[in-house]
């Protein structure tokens, strides 16, 4: 009989890649699922729909999940609308400007939305610059709008919300054969009835795209209806969830939430199912691979105008939340006369060294980010060459199964995670340990490192592993001397790709964290909801500050290819 040693030399190599692969992917992605699944339906020591029929029952589930899709819609509508039009006007107009307007525009992306929602306030909250100016000038008792509540979710979401579109829709702009457009030209039609009858078609696909992916992002969102929802009493289904599973009165709290958590998961996987078959059905043939630029449509008198008003979206919706944010961190006191009396670095002093838990939790986001990016661009490489090179059977099970964590809500991932994990496995104990916010990040992001890493796979043709194979060299040096120098660009990509939401992540964040490995996201929140408003934005300015420094020497390294 052969040893177990000679069995082992005959397994292949990919067959010890698969079972990792599935070993890990079972440990961060399958078990949690079973666990938040299973969990929707224990009701003390028996399975049972108890949980449903009282989430059904409550009259407040209702609303809370007309809520969730309400806000959601409009702000998808809003926003695809704004960055449609600003797409059109930066790629295929003549405006001033364009080449500023094009990075500036983005900038709404880089920047968390909780911490937007936070600036919004120190705009529009009740003593909010804005509204305290409005106060000033017309003498009115009354602010001029409160952000709390429905309409500020909706203007934030909007904000924050229009550059998915916006990006989705540039590339698209470019790359449209221009042969239509100017035919119609051609044939007397006005600049407005070509975008009607010919542009606006042609993009259709795009734009449908971009809108499902905006509203799916929208009604998974925590940061946004938490800084502004709660102080309202105003709820969506990820705030519940949150309040649910952070109410330890309430008997069965963790299973009530996982059962109100896989209503939201249906939702986010109809979307995603949605959008792969607009995706599928959508026709692009009208889009071309040459590099042929559209003729850009001259605005005339109106390009001043135009430009005007696109610095004028972009003061309102970026320059004046942050500098209301960077106000606030400077004053002494919420409300207080902006004086040169009232300016003060206290703020700062405090956020860097007089409390202990902020550079603490600095350095917990910073090694936990790190971390999490260094091991999803090996792991998330390996994954890919599994997938693309190998072509093991299950592949796109497999691939499928990375997205999971990704497409479903922060907050469901992360009660999947309690759940799981809330007792030892196999001896190991990952609750209350900075080790489970690891696996979070790990497990949420982990499709960025295979997407992005797999990308670069398929534009290397298998002949020149072939060539290395056939000229003598082991798999291991083939890999290593062909496929290597070629993904490593796509590796440092994703580094940054998971380093950067995962520096600045809350949702799960918030419900994960345990006393001493609280990081950045959840110190600006919890200052937030004590009302600690100047510490919270002079926080807040250090994490933005972060972010910008990082977008900066991410677009430095990659020559300007990667980054904002």
């Amino acid at each position: 009989m052969q040893t177990l040693q000679a069995r082992l030399r005959r397994i292949r190599p990919a067959t010890f890649v698969w079972i990792f692969a599935l070993a890990l992917l079972s440990t961060i992605a399958v078990y949690p699922a079973l666990a938040l699944f299973g969990s929707s339906f224990q009701a003390g020591d028996s399975l049972s729909l108890a949980h449903y029929v009282r989430i059904i029952q409550d009259p407040t589930f209702l609303k809370v999940l007309r809520n969730s899709v309400e806000v959601s819609l409009l702000a998808t509508v809003g926003a695809t609308l704004i960055g449609a039009s600003l797409a059109w006007l930066v790629v295929r107009t003549d405006i001033p400007g364009k080449g500023l307007f094009r990075t500036a525009l983005t900038i709404p992306y880089l920047i968390p939305p909780f911490v937007g929602a936070i600036a919004w306030v120190n705009l529009l909250g009740p003593v909010g610059y804005l509204n305290q100016l409005y106060q000033a000038v017309t003498g009115a008792a009354d602010p001029l709008f409160t952000i709390y509540g429905k309409w500020g979710i909706i203007l934030v979401m909007i904000v924050y919300g229009y550059p998915i579109p916006y990006m989705v829709l540039i590339n698209p702009l470019e790359r449209m054969n221009a042969a239509l457009e100017e035919a119609g030209r051609m044939s007397g039609a006005s600049i407005m009835r070509v975008m009607r009858d010919i542009t606006l078609p042609l993009m259709g696909p795009s734009i449908g795209a971009g809108a499902l992916l905006l509203f799916m992002s929208l009604l998974a969102n925590f940061g946004i209806p938490a800084v502004l929802g709660f102080p309202a009493g105003y709820y969506v289904l990820t705030t519940r969830i949150y309040s649910t599973i952070v109410n330890f009165g309430v008997q069965d709290n963790l299973r009530i939430a996982a059962a109100l958590s896989m209503f939201l998961a249906v939702i986010s996987f109809l979307g995603m199912g949605l959008q792969s078959w607009l995706l599928r059905k959508g026709t692009f043939t009208t889009v071309t691979g040459q590099s042929t630029q559209p003729q850009l449509v001259l605005l005339r008198q109106a390009r001043w105008p135009a430009a005007a008003a696109v610095a004028l979206f972009l003061i309102l919706s970026t320059v004046a939340p942050l500098g209301g944010i960077v106000l606030s961190s400077l004053t002494k006191a919420v409300g207080v006369d902006l004086t040169w009396a009232n300016i003060t670095l206290k703020h700062y002093n405090s956020v860097l060294f007089g409390i202990p838990a902020i550079p603490r939790s600095i350095w917990n986001s910073v090694w936990l980010a790190a971390t999490a990016a260094f091991t999803i661009a090996f792991i998330g490489a390996g994954l890919a060459y599994l997938i693309v090179k190998m072509r093991v059977k299950g592949g796109k099970l497999l691939s499928a199964v990375i997205s999971v964590p990704y497409i479903v809500p922060g907050t469901v991932v992360a009660l999947a995670f309690i759940l799981a994990f809330i007792k030892p496995v196999m001896g190991i104990s990952l609750y209350n340990t900075p080790w489970l916010l690891l696996f979070a990040y790990v497990a949420r992001f982990m499709t960025y490192g295979v997407r992005t890493v797999g990308s670069s796979l398929e534009q290397i043709h298998d002949s020149l592993e072939e060539a290395a194979r056939m000229s003598g060299g082991s798999p291991l040096r083939s890999f290593y001397d062909i496929v290597w120098p070629l993904i490593k660009p796509s590796m440092y990509a994703t580094w940054f790709l998971v380093f950067i939401p995962s520096l600045t992540e809350l949702t799960m964040s918030a419900i994960l964290y345990s006393v001493g490995n609280e990081t950045i996201g959840v110190m600006v929140f919890s200052f937030h909801q004590e009302g600690k408003a100047p510490v919270t934005a002079a926080l807040s300015v250090v994490l933005v500050a972060m972010v910008f420094a990082l977008n900066a020497l991410m677009r430095s390294v990659s020559k300007d290819k990667l980054g904002f």
